[in-house]
C-alpha cells in the first residue's frame, strides 16, 4: 500500500506544482478550493463546501466520530505576487536569477501550503484502498494564515460534524520527526497613531504620529521575554504618511504577540499596551498640537493550548514515527490544530516531509527528497486510529 508514495513521486510532485500556481491568497482561497474538491470527488467521496468556504469531503459510509485529516488552502501573499514554480537548473526569479540547485523547487507557497495539500490528496488516495477509509474525513480550511485567524477551522469545529471528531490531524509544518501537541496562543493588535497632520515646515511642531509610533516600536524592542515558555513578539506591518513633505495623519503598525504559556501571553500583552500609551505621551511631551488618541484595535487571536502527551493521537505518532525510524519530538507551533485543541477535540500538526525553509517568504523552497517517508508516517497514525 505504501508503495505508491514512491513509484508515484514525481506526480505527487508535479501535482503540489499545480497546487501551488494557483494562487490563494487569505480570503482569496475558491480557485484552489475548487481543484482540491474536485481530487476529492475522483475519489468517490461526498464533497461540499461550507459558509466560509472549506472544503469537506466524507465517505458514504462514514463513521460517527471520524478522524479529520486536513491541509489549509492560503498563504500569506497578496494577489500581486508571483507564484509560478522555478524549477532545479532554471534562473531563479525570487533570487536574482541564480540557478535552483539540484532537487529544490522555489515558489512563495511551494510547501506552505502546496506541501500539506498534495500530502493530504496522496494520504486520501492510498486510504481509499483501505477497509479503514470511512473513519477518515478530509478537511481544506479557508483562513489559516495571518488575519484569517484560523477562520475555516474556527468554523469547521462549530459544525456538529467537527465537534463530533474523536481527532485531528492537519498537515503544516516542515518537520519530519516532530509532532505539534502544543497549540501557540497569540493576540494581534492593529495601532493606530492619529493626529490632525500639517505640512511638514509651516506647521512644524504639531503631534507627529510617525515620531509617536517610532518611539512605541523602539521600546517594543527593548521588551525581555523568557526563553520558557517560549515567548515573542513583532512589528509585521507599518503604514502611514502621504508625501515626504507632510505630517501624516495617520501612522499605524500591526503587531503579533505569541506564548506557549496563557498567563505569560498575557503580561506580555500588558506591557506591550503600555508601551503603546508611552509612544503616544513620549510624542506629547515634545508636541502637542493637532494630537488624537492612538486607537488600538484587535485583529486577531488565536487560543493555545495542549493535547497531552499520553493521549491515543500522540502515542499513535509516536509509534508512526518510530516505525519510520525517526526519534519523535513534541513541540510547539500555531496552526488550525489550535481551533481543534479549543473545541476539546485532541489535534496535532504533522509534517508534509521533505526538506524546506523560508516559509512566508518569497524564497521559499521544497526539496520532496524522502517525502514518502512523512506520508507513511500519518498514514500509519490514521489506520492505527481507525482500529482503536
Amino acid at each position: 500500500m505504501f508503495d505508491h508514495f514512491d513509484t508515484d513521486a514525481d506526480a505527487i510532485l508535479e501535482e503540489q506544482i499545480r497546487i501551488c500556481e494557483i494562487a490563494a491568497p487569505t480570503g482569496q482561497e475558491s480557485a484552489r478550493g475548487a481543484y482540491v474538491a474536485e481530487a476529492l470527488v475522483s475519489l468517490g467521496l461526498d464533497v461540499h463546501q461550507d459558509q466560509v468556504g472549506n472544503v469537506i469531503a466524507e465517505h458514504a459510509l462514514g463513521a460517527g466520530h471520524p478522524i479529520v485529516l486536513s491541509a489549509h488552502l492560503d498563504t500569506v501573499f497578496g494577489p500581486e505576487q508571483s507564484v509560478r514554480v522555478a524549477r532545479p537548473g532554471e534562473g531563479n526569479p525570487y533570487r536574482a536569477g541564480e540557478p535552483v540547485p539540484a532537487d529544490e523547487y522555489h515558489a512563495p507557497g511551494i510547501s506552505d501550503a502546496a506541501a500539506g495539500l498534495v500530502a493530504m490528496l496522496s494520504i486520501a488516495r492510498t486510504l481509499q484502498r483501505t477497509p479503514q477509509a470511512s473513519h477518515v474525513i478530509y478537511v481544506a480550511t479557508v483562513g489559516e494564515e495571518g488575519r484569517g485567524d484560523l477562520r475555516g477551522a474556527r468554523h469547521f469545529f462549530e459544525s456538529d460534524l467537527g465537534r463530533s471528531a474523536r481527532a485531528f490531524i492537519t498537515i503544516d509544518h516542515s518537520d519530519p520527526a516532530a509532532i505539534v501537541n502544543s497549540g501557540i496562543g497569540s493576540r494581534r493588535y492593529n495601532v493606530q497613531y492619529r493626529s490632525g497632520g500639517g505640512h511638514s515646515w509651516a506647521h512644524f511642531g504639531r503631534y507627529n504620529p510617525a515620531f509617536a509610533l517610532a518611539a512605541a516600536a523602539d521600546r517594543l524592542a527593548d521588551i525581555r521575554v523568557p526563553r520558557s515558555p517560549r515567548t515573542s513578539y513583532n512589528v509585521g506591518v507599518v503604514q502611514g504618511g502621504e508625501t515626504v513633505n507632510a505630517i501624516p495623519a495617520l501612522a499605524q503598525m500591526d503587531i503579533d504577540l505569541r506564548s506557549e504559556s496563557p498567563g505569560q501571553l498575557d503580561s506580555l500583552d500588558e506591557d506591550v499596551r503600555e508601551i503603546i500609551e508611552r509612544g503616544h505621551k513620549r510624542e506629547l511631551g515634545r508636541r502637542s498640537g493637532g494630537a488624537l488618541d492612538p486607537i488600538v484595535n484587535r485583529i486577531g487571536e488565536r487560543p493555545g493550548g495542549v493535547t497531552p502527551a499520553d493521549s491515543p493521537l500522540v502515542l499513535a505518532g509516536r509509534r508512526a514515527l518510530e516505525a519510520e525510524e525517526l526519534k519523535p519530538r513534541l513541540i510547539a507551533a500555531s496552526t488550525d490544530a489550535n481551533a481543534a485543541i479549543a473545541a476539546g477535540v485532541p489535534a496535532v500538526a504533522m509534517s508534509w516531509g521533505g526538506r524546506s525553509d523560508n516559509q512566508h517568504s518569497v524564497r521559499e523552497w521544497f526539496d520532496p527528497t524522502d517525502r514518502s517517508r512523512s506520508l507513511r508516517v500519518i498514514t500509519r497514525m490514521l489506520l492505527d486510529l481507525a482500529q482503536t
